[in-house]
């Protein structure tokens, strides 16, 4: 989720009298039902139905460029927990969770604090995501030229994400090298952005081609409501700066073009994804082949 949206709010105080220069730089946005894509060998049961949070995925069943398969049933993928149900509960004592290890920043679990499974109990791992970006220049953005709305997420991805918490998602894929910590859920508010590149980051390590991995992002879009209702109380309470929940959309968009994007940073950046891995994020070799060892199939003989 656009986890620096509600400091737009305490950041409003830019003139109202220019909002008029921004009325002509709406520009359409894509269906979000149109940027799913669809695998045709993808597992039907993958995709969890919660009553109380949305998004929650098994990230397995993926085959790697190697011909392997990524392990159902061991990391899952989720927006927020608080509002689950005890129905949810108990589908997620089912699992059996050893981990769960939430990105959002301290704001946001003080306004809603997951709720956890208790039999058993899993160890609950806050490991916030560091934002570092120019919060007025968005702002800016979004009241004076909503057309440059779009390009937000990239840039975060590629640099608030990617770039500045290396470290952080290194340290998770640590934590998936050791069986101990399986199954893991990993989820941020949305389960869109943090965990997205989380979950690329690792598919890619495991050896998931380039578009399978951006097709299981994509999936996000099946829960673009959802995402966009909290668009609308943000806006909301920019409706005196000309600021309308559209013009909010591209940040709740899980755009493929997006990922495909990151995914080139990385390459161009780092030289290969294992670079990355291994000089930024600081995994080494035992680590890789441990998380490998754990979390896809044997190899067919």
């Amino acid at each position: 989720m656009t986890w620096f949206l509600p400091a737009l709010v305490a950041l409003g105080g830019l003139a109202a009298a220019w909002v008029f220069v921004r009325r002509g730089n709406r520009t359409p946005h894509p269906a979000p039902d149109s940027l799913v894509i669809r695998l045709p060998d993808d597992a039907p049961d993958r995709i969890l139905h919660l009553e109380g949070a949305v998004n929650f995925r098994d990230v397995g069943g993926y085959q790697t460029a190697a011909g392997r398969r990524v392990r159902r049933g061991l990391v899952f993928r989720s927006g927020a927990l608080a509002r689950l149900t005890d129905a949810d509960l108990i589908a997620l004592d089912a699992i059996g969770f050893k981990l769960v290890c939430d990105l959002r920043g301290d704001d946001e679990i003080a306004q809603e604090p997951d709720r956890l499974p208790q039999n058993p109990a899993p160890e609950y791992w806050h490991l916030p995501l560091t934002v570092q970006d120019d919060r007025r220049k968005r702002l800016g953005a979004l009241v004076f030229n909503p057309a440059a709305v779009a390009p937000m997420l990239p840039e975060m991805y590629n640099h608030t994400m990617i770039d500045g918490n290396a470290k952080l998602y290194g340290g998770l894929l640590r934590r998936l090298a050791d069986p101990t910590n399986l199954p893991t859920l990993i989820h941020c508010t949305a389960g869109k952005d943090r965990t997205g590149v989380a979950v690329a980051l690792l598919l890619l390590a495991l050896g998931v081609p380039d578009e399978v991995i951006v097709a299981d992002y994509s999936l996000s879009n099946l829960y673009f409501e959802s995402f966009f209702e909290y668009g609308k109380r943000i806006a909301h309470s920019l409706r005196w700066l000309g600021v309308r929940a559209d013009d909010l959309k591209p940040l709740f968009l899980a755009d493929p073009a997006t990922l495909r994007t990151a995914i080139a940073h990385i390459r161009a950046r780092y030289g290969s994804v294992e670079a990355y891995l291994r000089d930024a994020a600081g995994l080494d070799d035992d680590t890789l082949a441990a998380l490998r060892a754990n979390l896809l199939e044997p190899p067919v003989a």
